[in-house]
């Protein structure tokens, strides 16, 4: 049981540790309210924290999201949506990769990446 607790709480750090490699504040912050190690309302950009809100709040914050691709990707990862209709690479690849069809090493951008691995153990 110990060797358990111990286990969850060395992964819970190694998440958080791969969120704190995240250079952009926006998308750090953002990757630490999914990990359960802060909240939504730091990040800056609106799209950003709508999606934040929907996914580390459970809000229905999608449809307020301007950007088509991001507002697919929320939808993608709140499995109401396949992946298909994100025309970016980077974050159709993402949002695979946290339907538990694809992994990170595909994401060019080094943040997002970051971002995929800290919070998909992938």
């Amino acid at each position: 049981m110990r060797l358990i607790l111990v286990m969850l709480l060395m992964l819970s750090g190694y998440a958080h540790a791969g969120c704190e490699n995240i250079k952009d504040d926006d998308q750090r912050n953002y990757c630490k309210a999914k990990e359960g190690w802060g909240g939504c309302q730091n990040i800056k950009n609106d799209d950003m924290r709508n999606a934040c809100k929907s996914e580390a709040e459970g809000s229905d914050s999608c449809g307020n999201i301007r950007d088509d691709d991001q507002r697919n990707l929320c939808k993608g990862k709140r499995g109401i949506d396949s992946c298909t209709n994100i025309h970016d690479d980077d974050l159709r690849n993402l949002c695979r990769a946290q339907q538990g069809r694809g992994g990170c090493q595909n994401i060019k951008n080094d943040d997002m990446r970051r971002d995929c691995r800290a919070t998909t153990n992938g």
